[in-house]
């Protein structure tokens, strides 16, 4: 069957780990926390775990909580200067420019952060559309919701889809829908639920070659 939607997380997905972009969002999370919600410094952490493990991302376990501007929150913990962490990336963008498939960018950042990343990698005329948390009603993966909306929107079959993704419980959401699923594991351990498990999103090209039927 054909599999024409290639969806890819940006954040840790499109760029390696090590570049430190997320470290310098969560620095900015802390102080969201401590600043505005008036969390004490020494429970930011565990707080924090507590939103994500059961709420799947900070803003929406603080959305649940009680009154806050989504919005607002966003262009808090996004305010990063990306150029001293992400370069153009000519490499990705001939990779990507190969393959035959739709790309989509699904993300639980703001569209304007990762409009910001695709263009600094040098691959925003590479998508077709862009997916952030605004655009999914701020419901995050791995709510079944935010791929709903997605697949709704592009009147797209999960069969038809290919998530690539660096999060494991994102990438077992998709694939409980119907979607093959890529794992970038970028040095942790690979997803035993992901069809293929690559290093770095610059093996994608051979990882999808290599998708069962």
């Amino acid at each position: 069957m054909p599999r024409p939607f290639l969806l890819l997380d940006v954040d840790n997905t499109l760029y390696a780990r090590s570049c430190g972009v997320i470290e310098r969002v969560d620095v900015l999370i802390n102080r969201y926390l401590v600043e505005r919600v008036g969390i004490a410094p020494a429970e930011v952490d565990d707080v924090r775990r507590g939103l994500w493990r059961d709420y799947g991302t900070t803003l929406h376990g603080l959305m649940h909580r009680g009154d806050i501007d989504p919005d607002e929150y966003l262009r808090f913990v996004h305010a990063i200067d990306l150029d001293e962490l992400l370069a153009p990336d000519p490499a990705l963008a001939a990779m990507l420019a190969r393959l035959p498939m739709l790309k989509v960018a699904v993300t639980n950042g703001s569209l304007a952060h990762a409009e910001a990343v695709l263009a600094r990698l040098g691959i925003r005329s590479l998508f077709f559309r862009v997916y952030a948390l605004e655009r999914l009603g701020y419901v995050p993966k791995p709510y079944a919701q935010a791929y709903h909306t997605v697949l709704g929107d592009l009147h797209a079959h999960p069969a038809e889809c290919v998530l690539v993704e660096d999060s494991a419980s994102n990438l077992r959401a998709a694939r409980r829908l119907g979607m093959r699923t890529v794992h970038v594991a970028d040095g942790h351990p690979p997803d035993a639920e992901a069809d293929v498990a690559i290093r770095s999103v610059h093996d994608l090209e051979a990882a999808l070659a290599a998708l069962p039927p």
